[in-house]
């Protein structure tokens, strides 16, 4: 492809403005091409070794000095091709070395154009979709980039989130079927758009035994949050969990060297047996009452069949590496992905098994270099990571924050989606290399969104309100350069159940068998156990 930008049929303006990766141009009002600008379409000028290449963000009418009307024209530069000696394009590369200068013509980019600035990168990459505004040239994501820097999906809810992150994650799984992907599904949406792909844990086939638990998670299981006056109990706690670890661990070396937090099996038998010996020693009934109310919730826990993934088992056995090896799929064994369903989760406990998971899936990796990297996915982050320091579980806030801002160094990828960016906390944000940006009518979150963009593509926040369902503004390390695309449709046994109900069909009928309601009731009481 010739560099050559100086066709005159082609020249719609001149340059008029600069300001950083901005230029203004005007149209002339005589130019045949004026009906052929629009918002998104390729420019292109001719700077001093290179072509750059711009995207027209705004169209505005504007009067002359002269009095007559013309088209006022924003670009956002997205690029440049340096042209060599025999005058032909060597490479389309992000980012501008040279700028244009004032009074430079501005053309059309040609069909040939685009095809080279939207080019299939030379590196590993997916196909997720097609560019916008060239339905004909396919949509990639640069695997490594966009894993290894962290990415968000952000929309308004019915926007496409769901359906884009099990795009995005089955073309990647496609192309690496020894992947080790965790995804924590708060709704059980995933579980059908995977298939046999996917192995799927819930409350009933996974075990996050309480001895799993650091200090900080124990607290909020044994003793709760929902009161102020709870400082002896967590002093207590800090001593009982210790004493109760030594004694599984007998004369072992590592007993000598234990803490509150090392993952290490203890019996409840004995966390209760210590418990009794401390209450023995106490001279003063009245220190008694800390000792009781760490029973009394012990107690409920464990008669609780809600609680089973954590405290049922007759025996205590040490099944931490087992435990790994099934919540991370090693081996892989056909199933590169891990669906933990957390629908059947407590609410009142859910922050914190999202707390161990996301811990745990960070250590797992910080403590042995040849784990194999892992992408952990977050449905609903807002809800792990709030903006609000005071909402929350600052544990699971402190381990997401941890692998946002380390996890790279040690193979873990983040992926993070949320309907309200704007609760999210920023810093986490902050941290994703790509992102996902589907409609979002919110100014709060449209502005947040562009104050932890990676990179200058904030002309391109103003299509957010009108994109259609499964597009996207897509920016960042992951692609090679800011794009509008729309998203590949998935078939309908891909796609997960994040449905809205159809309030007019359904309502059309009257409902007259009720056994149904029946089979409601006794999954409704027993947790999913038991029912039909």
């Amino acid at each position: 492809m010739d560099g050559s930008v100086t066709a005159a049929e082609g020249l719609v303006g001149r340059i008029s403005g600069l300001s950083g990766s901005q230029d203004v141009s005007f149209v002339e009002k005589s130019s045949s091409k004026r009906s052929h600008l629009h918002v998104g379409r390729l420019v292109k000028m001719r700077a001093a070794r290179s072509v750059v290449f711009g995207t027209v963000i705004r169209l505005r009418r504007s009067d002359e000095a002269t009095g007559e009307s013309a088209t006022e024209v924003k670009i956002d530069l997205i690029g440049e091709a340096p042209v060599g000696e025999d005058g032909r394009l060597q490479g389309f590369q992000r980012g501008v070395s040279i700028f244009p200068s004032l009074g430079d013509a501005v053309y059309l980019a040609t069909p040939e154009d685009v095809k080279w600035v939207y080019a299939r990168p030379a590196q590993a990459t997916v196909r997720i979709g097609a560019i916008h505004n060239a339905a004909d040239l396919p949509a990639y994501v640069m695997v490594d980039d966009l894993l290894g820097k962290h990415f968000a999906v952000l929309g308004t809810t019915g926007a496409g989130k769901s359906c884009t992150t099990t795009l995005i994650l089955r073309r990647i799984l496609e192309q690496y079927q020894n992947a080790h992907v965790v995804l924590l599904d708060l709704h059980n949406e995933y579980t059908w758009a995977f298939g046999d792909q996917a192995e799927v844990l819930n409350t009933q086939s996974i075990k996050l035994p309480y001895w799993l638990f650091n200090f900080e998670e124990a607290v909020e299981i044994f003793v709760g949050s929902d009161r102020k006056d709870r400082a002896a109990e967590i002093t207590v706690l800090s001593e009982l969990i210790p004493a109760a670890r030594k004694r599984f661990l007998g004369n072992s070396d590592l007993a000598d060297i234990v803490t509150v937090d090392t993952p290490v099996p203890y019996r409840i038998g004995d966390f209760m047996a210590v418990l009794d010996e401390a209450m023995g020693r106490l001279e003063k009934p009245d220190g008694l009452l800390p000792y009781n109310r760490i029973k009394a919730r012990l107690n409920a826990l464990r008669s609780d069949s809600r609680f089973d993934f954590m405290f049922g088992g007759m025996t205590v056995k040490d099944s931490m590496a087992d435990i790994l090896s099934q919540i991370f799929r090693i081996p892989v064994d056909g199933k590169p992905i891990t669906i933990i369903d957390m629908s059947g989760v407590p609410s009142d406990v859910i922050n914190v098994v999202v707390s161990v998971l996301c811990r745990m899936t960070f250590d797992f990796a910080l403590w042995h270099k040849q784990v194999p990297p892992i992408l952990l996915v977050c449905e609903e982050a807002h809800r792990y990571a709030p903006a609000d320091p005071d909402a929350g579980f600052g544990p699971t806030r402190k381990a997401l924050g941890r692998i946002a801002k380390e996890g790279r160094k040690y193979g873990v990828s983040l992926c993070l989606v949320t309907q309200r960016p704007s609760e999210l906390d920023t810093a986490i944000l902050s941290q994703c290399g790509t992102i996902f940006a589907l409609r979002m009518n919110n100014k709060t979150d449209q502005d947040y969104v562009a104050g932890a963009m990676p990179e200058s593509a904030t002309g391109m926040l103003a299509y957010l309100p009108s994109l259609r369902t499964g597009e996207a503004i897509a920016m960042g390390e992951g692609v090679s350069v800011p794009m509008r695309l729309r998203f590949d449709i998935l078939p309908e046994d891909q796609r997960p159940m994040s449905w809205t109900a159809p309030f007019s069909e359904a309502w059309q009928d009257d409902i007259t068998d009720t056994d149904f309601i029946g089979a409601v009731v006794e999954r409704w009481r027993f947790q999913g156990r038991g029912g039909t």
